[in-house]
């Protein structure tokens, strides 16, 4: 029976929550830290796509309205509600997967294109009322002055980066660790079944709406989580997070990491976040890179990165 790949093994993934709790004393800047922390971010947002665009195989583009929309839900239950801050990324989740129940039991009786062109415009409308409901969301003007996450006790400001980043890999943490629990269950193989062939699925008594709409659920859902701690953090948010370009990011980490798994999101993550920097005094010239680092994959490497390590590692294998 032949092994395993190295990281899917509880070893492998014991030694990258090692390496990534101590990564923070290793960067020299509040800078390097502060792109820590967007990776972490950035991470959860594109496991979230992930369990949509891998798991089901199902192109949407109005994944980013969720992330806005948590981000939304957490500023203004907390500063106008006076709900407390800690349970601001959970009523986030819960608001934004409500939107993604809703929205999924009318988009998901519909597969393929039409499917991708019906959450583009969900997430246009979505976007819309953000930007001219002025008297709750302030219009393209935005929320700014977002109270941070804090222990008053512990003095722990968590508007600081280096006390942000742990606070972000637990969730990290935890996101990835329920999506992979998810692609080793009965539900993922469900899943794997439904993307593969969905009417053979169907006929061996998968419930393929069902299923679809619970993972379009749990993944908004995720993604509201994301958004509050986004929020939170920056401490502004504005209509553009629900935009294409946000949406076109999330896109790049998961099909550039490699879709299907759940180590490719993070990694593409990481990707993505290094060259957003390394690349910004090439301004808009980034977005054309970015275009052609994704045409290649999607071209020659339909597996992302991730399928690099799984080649090399058979080939070892092998010998």
């Amino acid at each position: 029976m032949r092994a395993a790949p190295f990281f899917e093994s509880a070893k492998a993934w014991w030694l990258g929550l090692g390496v990534t709790l101590v990564a923070p004393f290793a960067a020299f800047n509040d800078y390097l830290l502060h792109m820590m922390v967007l990776w972490g971010i950035y991470s959860i947002l594109a496991l979230s796509l992930n369990i949509i665009v891998g798991f089901l195989g199902e192109l949407t583009f109005g994944h980013a309205a969720f992330f806005g929309i948590g981000a939304y839900a957490s500023a203004l239950l907390v500063m106008g509600l006076g709900l407390p801050i800690w349970l601001g990324p959970l009523a986030a989740g819960l608001i934004a997967g409500a939107f993604g129940l809703v929205i999924g039991y009318v988009a998901l009786r519909i597969v393929g294109p039409q499917f991708a062109i019906l959450t583009l415009g969900f997430g246009a409308i979505i976007q819309t009322i953000t930007n001219y409901w002025v008297d709750v969301t302030r219009g393209p003007m935005g929320i700014s002055q977002i109270p941070p996450f804090s222990i008053d006790a512990l003095g722990l400001d968590f508007s600081q980066a280096s006390h942000m980043y742990f606070l972000v890999l637990a969730c990290l943490t935890l996101a990835v660790y329920l999506s992979r629990t998810l692609q080793n269950s009965r539900t993922g193989r469900a899943y794997v079944a439904i993307r593969e062939n969905p009417e053979l699925a169907q006929s061996i008594g998968i419930n393929t709406f069902k299923n679809k709409w619970l993972a379009f659920t749990v993944a908004t859902a995720m993604a509201g989580v994301g958004g509050s701690l986004y929020g939170h953090y920056l401490r502004v948010i504005t209509p553009d997070l629900m935009s294409l370009s946000y949406m076109s990011a999330l896109i790049i980490m998961v099909i550039v990491g490699g879709k299907g798994t759940t180590l490719g999101p993070v990694i593409g993550a990481m990707v993505y976040i290094a060259l957003l920097e390394s690349l910004r005094a090439f301004g808009n010239l980034r977005l054309v890179i970015f275009a052609a680092m994704l045409i290649v994959c999607v071209i020659f490497l339909p597996g992302g990165l991730i399928s690099v390590w799984l080649r090399w590692h058979n080939r070892v294998r092998e010998v």
